[in-house]
């Protein structure tokens, strides 16, 4: 099992050219093969690469002006999906209705399934039933910690996530790793 250390990198051994000169622990050295085979899907697969394409050109043209809403709505036109499909808790039934509404006023199509649907937090129904309505893209919010990992494995199309779950912050996730009191509380002592 490879083991990689890029958080803790000064951030120059993915560009550098000597390999020797990069950290132990860079992927570079560890997963050359997993690299390798990252260039051929990447140069090979049309779909990666046209996503990719459009990533790139969506951040750059965006960078520090739009939202994360406003990013999915141009992802969304520059790729030329039409069919949204919303994997949501019901805890965020507000937020998403005010989504939906956004999204059909740019001309998308959107099909929203509740994380109750059939009974029960039912991620795996909601996957099923958004390819039921053959979505291009599926966008997740709020799903509970797993049950958005089985949403991902279930859906046929591709999925992003506009809100991750976290009802002590607000949903804002980052919050414990840039406040140092909850960075602070949740660093085990040495």
């Amino acid at each position: 099992m490879a083991q990689v250390g890029c958080a803790f990198c000064p951030g120059t051994a993915c560009t550098a050219e000597d390999i020797e000169s990069t950290p132990q622990l860079c992927p570079r050295r560890v997963t050359p093969e997993a690299l390798e085979q990252a260039e051929r899907i990447r140069g090979g697969d049309a779909t990666v690469k046209r996503y990719a394409e459009v990533a790139s050109d969506v951040e750059k043209t965006g960078y520090r002006k739009w939202p994360r809403v406003q990013e999915l709505i141009e992802f969304c036109a520059r790729l030329q999906i039409e069919r949204i499909g919303v994997a949501f808790c019901v805890g965020l039934r507000e937020e998403t209705q005010s989504l939906l509404k956004i999204l059909e006023g740019h001309g998308l199509s959107v099909e929203a399934v509740a994380c109750t649907v059939n009974g029960g937090c039912n991620p795996v129904g909601q996957a099923l039933v958004l390819n039921a309505c053959n979505t291009q893209l599926n966008v997740i919010m709020g799903l509970c910690l797993g049950h958005d990992i089985l949403f991902t494995q279930f859906s046929d199309a591709p999925v992003t996530t506009l809100v991750v779950k976290d009802r002590v912050t607000c949903h804002n996730t980052v919050g414990p790793l840039v406040n140092r009191y909850w960075r602070n509380a949740l660093t085990p002592s040495t």
